[in-house]
This record gives structure tokens, sequence and C-alpha cells, in this order.
């Protein structure tokens, strides 16, 4: 009975040995098959988050402006807003038709002009002392100018319909103080309507005070004509 009992001493080691051994090639095999056997013991890597981007802000700065579509002086000839004839790219009184006084825009995205575009003129073009911002859209054949603002778009926004929600820039002057408007209009009707203001003088209007408050900015707008169709 000792001697078994020495001899089962003497055999433990080894045993350990080896379910240690089983035990080792278990989990590397585990471990291999985790990596190697997609679907059945991974877990699926969720998707990242889709994240909602701004609007898409708008410079407007006519140095940098170009005409992209070829039949801009075209159309602002057919506006009569300048004439093709005009070849003198420096006179604001009778402007050549040259993105050096005028910039386009799509009434909708990834759309010809030729069937409306949104254009900003430059400050001083036919003695009006600011920009001023025309939408046009083509019914039965002419150009129609559905909307004029005296101010200039910065932002637009993707929107339920085809046609991005605008925020214009106004400035107006009150008691000797400048004040700037950031205003948000969407296409309603056939035409942009005004919505509310957002910021003034680049400062975020309160949520709680935005109603009230675009109340009164829109009688300013309208008073002083910076709305103007």
């Amino acid at each position: 009975m000792t001697q078994n009992k020495e001899m089962g001493k003497a055999k433990s080691p080894k045993l350990l040995y080896r379910r240690g051994i089983i035990l080792l090639v278990s989990i590397i095999g585990v471990g291999l098959l985790y990596y190697l056997v997609p679907g059945k013991l991974k877990k699926p890597i969720p998707p990242k988050p889709k994240i909602n981007l701004p609007g898409k802000e708008i410079s407007t700065d006519f140095n940098l402006n170009a005409f992209t579509q070829g039949n801009e002086p075209r159309l602002l000839h057919e506006i009569g807003i300048c004439d093709t004839m005009t070849l003198k790219n420096n006179n604001l009184d009778e402007p050549a038709c040259s993105p050096r006084f005028f910039r386009f825009f799509p009434l909708k995205n990834n759309t010809d002009f030729q069937n409306g575009f949104m254009l900003l003129v430059r400050s001083g073009v036919h003695a009006f002392p600011t920009r001023l911002f025309m939408v046009f859209e083509r019914k039965d054949n002419k150009l129609k100018q559905v909307n004029a603002f005296n101010g200039y778009i910065i932002e637009r926004r993707k929107s339920k319909t085809e046609y991005d929600d605008i925020v214009i820039r106004f400035f107006e002057r009150y008691d000797k103080q400048k004040y700037f408007y950031h205003c948000l209009f969407s296409w309603d009707k056939g035409r942009y309507n005004y919505v509310k203001c957002e910021e003034i003088n680049d400062q975020k209007v309160k949520a709680e005070k935005v109603d009230s408050v675009s109340k009164v900015v829109l009688g300013y707008l309208t008073e002083k004509s910076l709305i103007i169709q």
C-alpha cells in the first residue's frame, strides 16, 4: 500500500503537466477559431454611427468666383441685368455679364441654371449700395424672379424637399448701431419664405426667445426693405 501511494505521488506531477498542456492547446484552439471562422464565435462589429453634418457654409468672395456651366452670360442677359455685348469688366454702372459682378447658385442641387438659379449681385452694381440676392425659376418658358433680398446667402441646408433651406445674412443700422441678422428661409408655394431669426451679431438667439425675436426682426427686415420680394 505504501508503495502504491508513493507511485501515485510520483505520477501526479506528470498528470498535472499533461492537463496543463491540454488546457493550453484548448485555449489556443478557441482563439484561432475566433479569428479564422467568421460568423460563429466572433461578434459582428457594429457599423459606425452616421454623423449628421451641419449645413454647407457658402463663401461669397467674388475674387474666387467663376462661371461653371457656360450659360451664365446668356441667362444674365435674359433677365436684363447686363448686356453680353459689354466687354469692359470694371464698370459697375454698365456691368459686363461677368463672374466679377455676378455669382450663381443652383436653385435645386445638381440642376442646370437654365431652369432656375439663385443669383448674388456684387455691391455697387447699377448703383445698388449693398449686395443683392435674387431667386429665379423658369415658368412657362420664362425666368421669373420669385424672391429678392437686400442681403446675401451664407449657408444652405438639406430639407425634406428638393429645394434646400437657406440662411441669409442681413445688415441693418438702428440708433447708430449696426446689427447683423442670420435668418432661415424655406421653400413653400413657389418661393422662399421667412422662418426665423437664428443669430444677431453672430450670437445665437436663445431657444426660448426665438419666436418673439423672430417676429421683431421680421418687422425690421420688412420696414427697411431688406426683404424686397
